[in-house]
């Protein structure tokens, strides 16, 4: 029997909580002043994925592999696409460009602040 890390059991509960606010209905749609805003919880929401999704796949942050490292982020980011799709399924949601390109960002903020933290532990 294979057993499941508390990782993976994270990573993955992260990415269904993700799928369920998806397809939640919002009773109104964001007002004009809160458009940053959606932006900036995409950007959250995608970065603590990510570092979920690299914990997983670098074996908690201790086998810092190229490929480990970046599969870790092309499935963040893959997911990241696949939510924006799925929302054009869905009567009551939109997919969006710009909330991609935040999620996108997201991704990429994480691997960029997980390598640098990485990279300051072995010098110290």
């Amino acid at each position: 029997m294979v057993r499941v890390s508390i990782q993976l059991k994270m990573a993955l509960g992260l990415s269904v909580l993700i799928l369920i606010a998806l397809l939640w209905k919002i009773p109104e749609p964001l007002q004009d002043d809160s458009v940053w805003t959606d932006k900036i919880v995409h950007l959250l929401i995608f970065m603590i994925l990510a570092i979920s999704y690299l914990n997983v796949g670098t074996q908690g942050f201790k086998n810092f592999k190229f490929r480990n490292f970046g599969k870790a982020l092309g499935a963040a980011a893959l997911f990241s696409i696949l939510t924006e799709a799925l929302q054009l399924l869905v009567p009551w949601r939109h997919g969006d460009f710009m909330d991609l390109a935040a999620n996108i960002l997201g991704v990429g903020l994480a691997g960029g602040l997980v390598k640098t933290m990485h990279s300051l532990k072995k010098t110290i």
